[in-house]
């Protein structure tokens, strides 16, 4: 595994609620910009909902999900 830098943290970690997550990853949407989320450390059914709520009108509003490119060494 190599690191990868986020540049929106969801803070879903600690509960916020779907809606803050929502708006966390929806306010900082720009070209290039990695989202940190969360799968583990207990009930991750807000990052769900958030995940289901933003994911497609991000990709509705023309954002793409890609893979980062991995340096060739």
């Amino acid at each position: 595994m190599e690191p990868l830098a986020w540049t929106v943290d969801t803070l879903d970690w600690t509960s916020p609620g779907t809606r803050a997550i929502v708006d966390r990853v929806e306010n900082g949407a720009a070209p290039g910009v990695v989202v940190l989320s969360h799968d583990a450390g207990g009930d991750r059914s807000q990052s769900v909902r958030a995940l289901r709520e933003y994911l497609p009108e991000l990709l509705e509003s023309g954002y793409r999900v890609t893979v980062p490119r991995r340096p060739h060494i």
